[in-house]
């Protein structure tokens, strides 16, 4: 015998028969007809070309074939229970590990001290935190959870918001004090800029927001980073203007070190953080663990509570 996929089924079916002692009993516990009882088995002994049971008006008895195949059937629902265990315990248990991606700047500056929080509350999970700035294949790379920065396309992953990105136009005194004058976000033209550029996208194009409407300029700069810590490291080095993710800042602003500008105008165009994950039915305990810790914990550290 070679058995099918439906063979394992009627394998459990045979045994429920067997130990219950009638088609209409299994029937019953199934939860199914007599009929499709009889056709199920019919099938199964077509399948292994002999009889199964010996059936009267009042009771039934296993063939010779049938001990022998029963053997067999009490493998099959010996494995079944395993694997239900199995997979009862991948549900529930808090524990194995976690293979994360983040934006290197948010991960450095957000993720990394909630991580630890998260650690010190569930010892038995151990995390793989990759930080880079690419939107990775989550399924191809064996990702669990993804932090992603920005507007995300149509895709069959899961996506929760965590919260917004505002940004701040900043610059060191050191480079105003020996810059053109800065109050309109057009002057912004007569400035050295700083700004975020990898190979596919540059962001450049700045838009702010007052009492007189809004205003978009299209800043230039010799310094362009693929890396927002290094895009502050630079305005700290008096390289010029920056706009940021004012909760990558750190005490740089509260230190004097750097200093806001056009605080009369608003940036517009904040970015949405979102945590993103494969699968919703059947995530394990350890992702969503983390998933419901980042959802209460993450909104208030990229604000900078």
């Amino acid at each position: 015998m070679k058995p099918k996929g439906q063979d394992m089924q009627g394998l459990v079916l045979f045994s429920h028969i067997n130990r219950l002692g009638s088609l209409s009993a299994a029937a019953q516990l199934l939860g199914i007809s007599r009929s499709s009882v009889s056709k199920q088995l019919a099938a199964l002994e077509r399948e292994i070309g002999s009889r199964l049971f010996n059936r009267t008006t009042r009771k039934i008895v296993l063939t010779e074939v049938g001990r022998r195949v029963l053997q067999e059937a009490h493998k099959v629902e010996l494995a079944l229970q395993t694997v239900n265990h199995i997979s009862e315990d991948f549900q529930s248990v808090i524990a194995g590990d976690l293979n994360v991606t983040c934006a290197s700047a948010q991960g450095r500056m957000h993720l990394v001290p909630l991580i630890t929080k998260f650690l010190a509350r569930y010892p038995e999970i151990n995390v793989n935190l990759q930080l880079e700035d690419r939107v990775v294949d989550m399924i191809a790379e064996n990702l669990d959870i993804s932090i992603r920065i920005g507007y995300l396309p149509d895709s069959t992953l899961i996506a929760r918001k965590l919260g917004d990105l505002s940004g701040v136009l900043c610059a060191s005194p050191e480079y105003l004090s020996n810059a053109p004058p800065l109050q309109t976000p057009a002057d912004l033209l007569h400035h050295r800029c700083l700004f975020y550029r990898n190979a596919k996208l540059g962001m450049n194009s700045w838009s702010f927001i007052s009492d007189e409407g809004e205003e978009s300029v299209t800043v230039s700069g010799p310094l362009s980073i693929n890396d927002p810590g290094a895009l502050i490291s630079a305005a700290l080095a008096h390289a010029g203007v920056l706009l940021i993710d004012k909760g990558l800042l750190g005490d740089t602003m509260q230190d004097g070190r750097l200093i806001p500008v056009l605080t009369s105008y608003q940036s517009i165009g904040t970015l949405p953080m979102y945590i993103v994950y494969p699968e919703r039915e059947f995530i394990p305990a350890k992702t969503r663990a983390l998933v419901d810790f980042l959802l209460e914990e993450m909104p208030a550290a990229v604000q900078g509570q």
